[in-house]
């Protein structure tokens, strides 16, 4: 395997190692910067927006960003000056590194704003090239009237970014498309690449213990079922719910699970990957996603990461007719998509049980096609030729 010499790297917390992203770029670059940023607040396991420097896979720099409030009421009325402390910190600390850590090769970004500050640094030949791999959309449409403004000034800089940048990758073709539709081409090379798997070999017995992965969201459609918990108990009376991550609807949830008639296990913030997660996840059988297929929702757009885990896990998946890897899975049949509504969540709950064996199977073999550690290697390759090799 070859090793390039550098890459930053700019994400949003807790989605930094997505489909272990952050895991490849240290196999495959000697040095690797990583800005990680918070944006939700995403409870008491959250670390501080942080700088990591890696040299040959270990961590040789740390540094503590600085950062404003991100409570659930600040966090998109003060986004603008967020914006501008982070354009200034990776500004500042890039400059800084030059030397030590430099010529930087490129400056990879999955989300519009730091994609647009990337381009930046190569105007001010900070950097040689950029990566713009584009994960989401977020339609200008929303109940809340300043969140609905902010992903309008999202979409400024998304623009730009997706035009501009050295190489851009779309996750699937629906974001292609929808630019496509609103006549913005990137005047570079593209691809689609998704999200990948790390596969973990695990065996699962069938039974109604439930699995939830990611974000703590009203969209994401956790209250499905945590609202009908008296069905679920009556249909299947050993049924439980694991929950692993938090998010800006936390409470709401637990406040839900009160007075659920099933039992609710919330485990916070956790890496997916480790040995204390994978202790929770093998008492579990199924793995759910039922987001909510409502207008504005920014799922339809993304490739669910979440579900990207279970198949890794070699569970079957519950989930909604949302994004477009819902067509994957059915194709597969490695798990059952249905419409928004209890009583289908509960039929899917009753054919995978009887069919459990032959759905996790299928699981395990989807999750062998988007392998990450060769699955990411599109994302650079064209790159490549001209990188340092070290």
């Amino acid at each position: 395997m070859k090793k390039y010499s550098s890459i930053i790297y700019a994400n949003f917390a807790p989605y930094e190692n997505n489909g272990n992203i952050l895991k490849y770029l240290l196999q495959h670059f000697r040095i690797v910067i990583l800005f990680s940023l918070n944006f939700h607040k995403l409870g008491e396991g959250q670390s501080p927006s942080m700088l990591l420097v890696y040299r040959n896979k270990k961590i040789v720099h740390k540094n503590r960003l600085f950062q404003s409030p991100i409570t659930p009421s600040l966090a998109f009325i003060l986004l603008p000056i967020r914006s501008i402390i982070i354009f200034f910190q990776i500004l500042y600390h890039v400059y800084r590194f030059r030397n030590t850590y430099g010529p930087f090769e490129i400056f990879f970004s999955v989300n519009a704003f730091t994609a647009w500050t990337g381009i930046i640094l190569k105007k001010l030949r900070l950097v040689r090239s950029t990566v713009f791999w584009i994960w989401d959309y977020f339609p200008p449409i929303h109940e809340d009237k300043i969140i609905m403004f902010m992903r309008w000034m999202y979409w400024l800089f998304d623009k730009p970014a997706s035009i501009y940048a050295d190489r851009t990758i779309f996750l699937n073709k629906r974001l292609y498309t929808l630019r496509k539709k609103l006549g913005i081409y990137p005047k570079n090379t593209f691809r689609f690449v998704g999200i990948g798997t790390h596969i973990i070999k695990m065996e699962h017995k069938s039974s109604y213990s439930l699995l939830f992965i990611g974000v703590l969201k009203k969209s994401q459609g956790l209250e499905l079922v945590l609202r009908n918990t008296d069905r679920l108990a009556r249909a299947f009376p050993a049924i439980n719910v694991h929950i692993i991550g938090s998010g800006p609807d936390e409470n709401f949830f637990k406040k839900l699970a009160r007075t659920s008639e099933i039992p609710i296990y919330f485990h916070g913030l956790m890496d997916v990957f480790s040995s204390e997660t994978k202790h929770i996840i093998a008492k579990t059988s199924i793995g759910i996603a039922p987001y909510k297929p409502e207008r504005g929702n920014v799922s339809y757009y993304g490739d669910p990461s979440k579900i990207k885990n279970y198949i890794g896990y070699g569970l079957p998946v519950i989930t909604t007719n949302v994004f477009e890897f819902a067509k994957e899975i059915k194709l597969q049949k490695s798990g059952i998509i249905i419409p928004y509504d209890i009583g289908s969540f509960i039929r899917a709950l009753r054919n995978i049980h009887a069919e459990y064996n032959s759905f996790s199977s299928n699981s395990k073999k989807m999750a062998a096609r988007y392998n990450y550690m060769h699955h990411y290697d599109a994302l650079f390759e064209d790159n490549t030729t001209t990188l340092r090799v070290v």
